[in-house]
């Protein structure tokens, strides 16, 4: 298997994730993931956790994008640290329903398992009796790139995320929380899934990081990663102008 590479050098590795792989293993799939390729592609023994090799952060297995991998245990160390102080600037491309009514704006609620569902992270309000186990910060900013009103005549919202803490499924539970489910995501309440969409749309736009280098030791990049096909596909379906 060949991802797109949109950066790599000695000691990294960054690629474009396509939808419909997992990065790393988990106890309920046995299927080859992006761990298996950086292990067959790198040799990357011993760098990072077990079945984890390589692997710095994760992407949902139907979230496309920018996704940073490590060659060795010195990007290892560096991109962990920045992940953990959230220095890594990462920024989300993503279609809700709805119009969002601010064309800026903070989503700060609070994130917990669901007990509904074993799979789902949900926000934790006064409306909220789905939460188990500890509640964690979660906080996502955005700015509204454009709205349209679709041939059906329901109401879509194309936004830009910016996650300032990075919890699992925080977007996808931040946008349900606020009553504008992803576009496709089933799981969080999306009303059109699959008549519209095969997967969720959401996208790892780009991200800002710093990378080791030899000549330099660190360089700060910004990597992008363009919108998938389906997804702006998803945008003129929509009536969205041209991305």
């Amino acid at each position: 298997m060949k991802f797109p590479i949109l950066f790599e050098n000695t000691h990294a590795v960054i690629i474009d994730k396509p939808a419909g792989i997992i990065v790393h293993p988990d106890d309920r799939q046995d299927e080859y993931t992006i761990a298996n390729w950086m292990k067959e592609t790198y040799g990357v023994n011993g760098i990072g956790d077990a079945d984890r090799e390589g692997i710095v952060h994760r992407l949902d297995r139907n979230t496309t994008g920018v996704l940073v991998l490590a060659k060795d245990n010195v990007a290892y160390t560096t991109f962990k640290k920045q992940f953990r102080d959230h220095t890594a600037r990462k920024v989300y491309r993503t279609i809700v329903e709805g119009h969002i009514r601010h064309d800026t704006g903070m989503i700060s609620l609070p994130i917990a398992r669901a007990k509904s569902d074993f799979r789902k992270r949900t926000v934790v309000d006064m409306f909220s009796q789905d939460q188990r186990g500890e509640e964690r910060e979660a906080i996502t900013r955005y700015k509204v790139l454009a709205r349209s009103i679709a041939l059906d005549g329901k109401n879509y919202s194309y936004v830009e995320c910016y996650p300032l803490t990075g919890r699992t499924h925080q977007i996808r539970a931040h946008f349900r929380g606020i009553r504008h489910p992803i576009v496709g995501d089933d799981l969080y309440g999306s009303t059109k899934g699959k008549d519209l969409a095969p997967r969720s749309m959401l996208h790892a736009y780009s991200i800002t990081i710093e990378v080791p280098c030899e000549q330099t030791g660190k360089n700060l990049e910004t990597i992008i990663a363009e919108i998938p096909k389906d997804m702006k596909e998803c945008l003129k379906v929509l009536n969205f102008p041209k991305e």
